[in-house]
């Protein structure tokens, strides 16, 4: 009996290693652009003398080495604290999501995560969110999983919502946008300058990603299957 229970632990444990091989290397070849919200003249939220545009970029270096470690080519809108006009005067947010669209589809990306920070008058809203574009189906889809996987850090009680944001509105590449949480929320606030904590936000929000990819690759497999039949 002994033997047959060591036998057992032996072979759960190498069936058990496949998946994370597998789940490692699950976003080779994808292509992801990372959209750090914000940047240079326009701050974004300001709170307790931190700044969104400075968060949104942390958050976003660290997603690219954790989409890295599983495959995946990785682009990002901004790697510095600028935005997309590059100019030193005469800020202009309308120049600054034309350019910040364009940049997102010329990379050609399976998929856009886009990096925010939320912000409120009432300071005990708290919470993390996940937006889609209302128009999209795989939008929707994708926010879902995120979502979910985000969720398990995060324990928001805030639905997915479906909007008219021209980052996901005005791009042909299929993404979300992030609210990671509140800033004006004291505590929250704190969690969201820590990179402890902002490398646990990245790993969910890869998770989810996966989740939504492999589930997309498989049904493509028997689509496939099928017309080959």
């Amino acid at each position: 009996m002994k033997r047959i229970f060591l036998i057992m632990i032996a072979f759960g444990v190498c069936f058990f290693e496949i998946p994370v091989d597998a789940y490692e290397k699950s976003l080779k070849n994808v292509k992801v652009v990372i959209d750090a919200g914000h940047g240079g003249f326009d701050n974004g939220a300001i709170e307790y003398g931190y700044y969104e545009d400075n968060i949104n970029l942390e958050i976003a270096l660290k997603m690219k080495d954790e989409l890295e470690k599983s495959g995946a080519k990785v682009y990002l809108t901004r790697d510095g604290d600028y935005d997309m006009t590059k100019r030193n005067h005469h800020y202009s947010k309308q120049d600054d999501m034309y350019l910040r669209v364009k940049k997102i589809d010329s990379y050609k990306c399976d998929y856009l995560l886009s990096i925010h920070q939320n912000a409120s008058g009432n300071r005990s809203a708290w919470g993390s969110q996940v937006f889609y574009y209302y128009r999209s189906k795989q939008g929707k889809a994708l926010a879902f999983d995120i979502d979910q996987s985000l969720k398990q850090l995060t324990n928001s009680r805030k639905p997915i919502s479906g909007c008219g944001f021209r980052v996901l509105r005005a791009t042909k590449t299929l993404g979300v946008l992030i609210e990671c949480g509140f800033l004006s929320n004291y505590n929250e606030c704190g969690q969201l300058r820590s990179k402890n904590y902002q490398k646990k936000l990245c790993q969910k929000v890869k998770e989810g990603l996966i989740k939504y990819h492999l589930r997309i690759m498989t049904q493509k497999k028997k689509k496939t299957a099928k017309i080959l039949q």
